[in-house]
């Protein structure tokens, strides 16, 4: 050391002079240079270079490996820091350059000792002395009570000891926990995102932002798997080895460090599990979840799979789709099936009599008039609705959870790792249909079309709500629609062999509606009679707005019906409403695309006939009843009758029977010849059935019904003007075989005729077109009775059978315009009557009586005309109108009649006596 300068010693350690009073920071990043050049180079033992390079060398730690004298001399580090470039015949000479160094040194300490043995000789037997002094003396300072001399030493170490305890065990302790919080924060400081981990794994998943949880995962499982380094600050063992260094395992703190770290780590990774289980659990749950759309229950497969839970996303996702699509429609049907019952409930409380159907069926059929149909009042209608709700609610479940879960199946696009999970998929869907088609046949007791074609009419299911025709098709109709548009939507799904049985329950369900609407239909013909309240049609004569009402009734019911049975056709699903409507109520409407099926035609068909039926009874009926009409407050019984011709305004009272058979004459004319060839052309257009046969049955049917009104009417009628004449004739007095000659027309002539006058009156102001029927009726029915009474007269004087001409040749021309060939043969059965009960005398006398006879009937042709002549006034009500009188309307034999009748009185009408 005395040969260091000493202004290179203070210049090495920054200090101004050698006694120091300030303590100085060194800046050791400077001042190394000037540290290295005081240590001396020690020579190489190697030989290979002259001296080792430690003044080069940075790392004291390296430096101390390195110097040959040192402690922790490592040969390694020694070979790798001084020699890295030594070839293998290099290190051999340096081995032996080193061993004969070695022996040198052994030889020489050798030749040391042997020169001066005697000196170490006397040096030990010295030492020795001093040695045994010191221990056996008790005043020695080894000696054991003294402690060896080192008593007083020790209590002032043990002073020093504590109060260095006292001071610097805190800052000690404070050092070793910053040196483990600087470790541990180097730790996170590297490991950073590894920490981290679990929290950005739960915002992510909170956020529901799971792709990047599982890049995070899967990058953090690849740090931990792969690259251990990058998270621990201690190397491994293979890094090390590759280092040349020592396992980290070799140095005890450095293992219970990467014990500590590794355990710190197992923990992350154990919160970092627990949070992607968290993960795998919610996943599955909304894969569970039936409403999220197919593209995120495909990503959420997608993960599922890459996280591999143990079991397939994709058996999960189907099964539970399944279920829930078995669930749902369950519990929609017993939703539905609640609603239904609660209202049939609500129903039968409330005990609808003839009058209140009639009311409603009233309502239903003015409903038909307005821009837009509304039932919601009708009766039945809620029972409606809750079916139209159950079809509609169990439809939708279908259409909008089946073809989800079926294009799932079809489309391929979520990879199973079970074949077999596609096959029992495709097995769920068909089960689905089939539960779905099962449910509706359940409720709407459904039977094959083919077997329900082959029997009667059946009657209303229970599932029916009490209402009318109307009602019950309108809500059929929309229940069909319902029906037909799910099951279309399931069909182009094409789910195995489910599209027969969906069509067959389309059919089934459409045959089994048209089957209802035809019994309610039925039902209604049966009390539409109670409809007419006898209000005159304005623009029809002498018809009422009944029928009207007929039409309208009949015309929706069919069509109703067509739009329910062309829902059944295979072809015709997507067949409109507006093109079935225009079909069946356009009469011009030549041929439309739709073909019903032949069993529908036939039911419908029938039941439109035997509809027709009941009404024509119900004519019947409604003329020969009371006046009862439906609404009391606001019906009267006097009826308001506009001539069309004339516009001339009258009143009639359908109150009497006369009113009420007359207008059912009409009517029931009007509607065999009108109305129902034209319902009838609109049905045939419609469902291509022959009518022509029903046709012409309706027609005999309204024949006799015909008849049993006008003769009942007639009847009453005639009785009265035949007793007029039957009495004038028989019962007056008149003696017809001593009368005088004729001076004027009998009294009882012009009282018959007065009658034959209000009759027609009467008729014409409640039905003229039947004004000449009616009296050409009367005029061959009283003719007939005419001649009984005068065929009950024994003989007829000259006086009598004069008489009798002129009162039946003044009937006969005063209803001249009413005589048909029926009446004319009759008068001429009188006049023959009368002439062959007319005895003429024989010889002169007869030849007088005979140029007598000329003489009269010139002056009974006198009375006839001026009769007629006073009495125009009183019977112009027989006389033909000019405007319509043609010569191709008149009666047959009419402008030969007085002629012929005047040559039979200019014959010999009778025989001698």
């Amino acid at each position: 050391m005395d040969e260091i300068d000493e202004v290179a010693l203070l210049k090495a350690y920054n200090l101004d002079n050698l006694q120091p009073t300030v303590w100085t920071e060194v800046d050791h990043s400077t001042s190394g240079g000037a540290q290295r050049d005081l240590i001396n180079d020690e020579p190489d033992p190697l030989g290979l270079r002259g001296v080792l390079p430690l003044n080069r060398m940075v790392d004291k730690e390296t430096i101390a490996q390195v110097h040959p004298s040192s402690k922790t001399f490592d040969p390694k580090t020694f070979l790798s820091t001084v020699h890295p470039d030594a070839t293998f015949a290099d290190l051999n000479s340096g081995n032996a350059f080193l061993k004969h160094s070695i022996e040198q040194r052994s030889e020489a300490l050798r030749i040391l000792v042997e020169s001066n043995f005697d000196k170490f000789v006397a040096v030990k037997a010295t030492t020795d002395g001093v040695y045994r002094e010191m221990r056996e003396s008790k005043e020695g300072p080894l000696h054991e009570e003294n402690e060896y001399g080192i008593g007083r030493l020790k209590g002032i170490l043990g002073n020093a000891s504590a109060k260095a305890d006292q001071v610097f065990m805190p800052v000690l302790e404070n050092n070793l926990k910053a040196v483990k919080l600087r470790s541990t924060l180097s730790v996170f400081e590297r490991s950073r995102f590894f920490f981290n981990l679990p929290g950005s794994l739960g915002e992510a998943i909170e956020a529901g932002k799971y792709d990047q949880a599982l890049r995070d995962y899967k990058r953090g499982k690849y740090l931990m798997e792969s690259r251990p380094g990058q998270l621990l600050t201690l190397t491994t063992s293979n890094s090390a080895n590759l280092a040349g260094l020592s396992d980290v395992n070799s140095n005890p703190a450095n293992a219970k460090q990467h014990a500590q770290q590794q355990r710190v780590f197992a923990k992350v990774w154990d919160a970092v599990e627990a949070t992607m289980q968290d993960m795998r659990d919610r996943l599955l749950k909304q894969l569970q979840e039936p409403r999220r759309p197919v593209e995120e229950q495909e990503k959420t497969i997608e993960i599922l799979q890459e996280l591999d839970i143990g079991q397939d996303p994709v058996a999960v996702f189907l099964e539970s789709q399944h279920m829930h699509i078995r669930n749902l429609m369950r519990k929609s049907f017993d939703t539905g099936i609640a609603k239904v019952e609660a209202a049939s409930s609500i129903e039968g409380l409330v005990n609808h009599g003839e009058n209140e159907r009639a009311k409603d069926l009233q309502a239903c059929v003015r409903q038909l008039s307005q821009p837009e149909q509304s039932f919601d009042r009708m009766i039945g209608v809620q029972g409606w609705k809750a079916i139209l709700d159950l079809v509609r609610l169990v439809c939708e479940t279908m259409s909008q959870t089946l073809p989800s879960f079926w294009r799932v199946i079809a489309d391929g696009k979520l990879k199973t790792r079970s074949s077999a999970i596609q096959a029992q998929a495709r097995a769920w869907a068909t089960e689905n249909v089939e539960a779905f088609v099962a449910t509706l046949v359940q409720f709407f007791h459904l039977t094959d079309v083919s077997i329900l074609a082959r029997q009667d009419l059946s009657t209303l299911p229970a599932w029916v709500p009490k209402s009318c025709s109307m009602t019950a098709g309108y809500f059929l109709n929309a229940i069909l629609s319902e029906l037909n548009e799910a099951v279309n939507d399931l069909k182009a799904l094409k789910i195995g062999t489910t599209a027969d049985t969906l069509q067959n329950l389309l059919v089934n369900s459409s045959f089994c509606f048209v089957e209802v609407l035809c019994q309610l239909w039925q039902e209604d013909a049966k009390i539409f009679h109670r409809l007419e309240d006898w209000t005159l049609n304005p623009e029809e004569e002498a018809t009422t707005i009944f029928l009207g009402e007929v039409a309208a009734f009949h015309t929706n019911n069919a069509r109703t019906a067509y739009q329910l049975a062309s829902t059944s056709g295979k072809d015709n699903a997507a067949a409109s409403a507006n093109s079935t409507t225009k079909a069946v109520s356009s009469s011009t409407s030549s041929s439309t695309s739709i073909t019903i099926p032949t069993e529908f035609t036939l039911r419908i068909k029938a039941t439109f006939v035997d509809a027709i039926y009941v009404f024509l009874d119900g004519l019947v009926h409604l003329a020969f009843s009371e006046y009862n009409p439906l609404d009391t407050t606001t019906s009267v019984s006097q009826k308001l009758l506009v001539d069309p011709s004339t516009k001339q305004r009258s009143v009639i009272d359908v109150k009497e029977l006369d009113t009420r058979i007359l207008l059912a004459v009409t009517n029931l004319s009007h509607f065999t010849r009108v109305i129902v060839p034209g319902m009838a052309k609109q049905f045939h257009e419609a469902f291509r059935a022959r009518m022509g046969e029903d046709l012409r049955t309706i027609d005999e049917v309204a024949v006799e019904l015909d008849k049993i009104l006008f003769s009942n009417f007639i009847e009453r009628k005639s009785k009265i003007v035949n007793d007029i004449f039957q009495k004038g004739i028989l019962e007056s007095g008149i003696e017809w075989n001593k009368l005088p000659k004729p001076a004027e027309v009998h009294a009882y002539i012009y009282e018959a005729l007065l009658a034959l006058v209000q009759i027609h009156a009467q008729v014409r102001a409640v039905a003229k077109p039947l004004v000449a029927r009616t009296i050409r009726t009367l005029l061959e029915q009283l003719a007939s009775i005419v001649l009984e009474s005068f065929g009950n007269i024994d003989r007829f004087g000259m006086g009598g059978m004069l008489q009798a001409t002129l009162e039946i040749e003044f009937v006969h021309q005063t209803l001249a315009v009413y005589v048909t060939p029926n009446s004319e043969k009759i008068l001429k059965q009188i006049y023959e009557t009368i002439s062959q009960k007319y005895v003429r005398q024989s010889g002169a006398k007869g030849e007088e009586e005979n140029a007598s006879l000329q003489t009269e009937l010139e002056s009974v042709k006198r009375i006839l005309v001026a009769s007629r002549k006073a009495t125009a006034l009183e019977f112009l009500c027989f006389r033909k109108p000019r405007e319509t009188a043609t010569p191709s309307t008149a009666p047959a034999g009419q402008s030969q009649g007085g002629v012929e009748r005047e040559k039979t009185l200019n014959v010999n009408p009778g025989r001698k006596r």
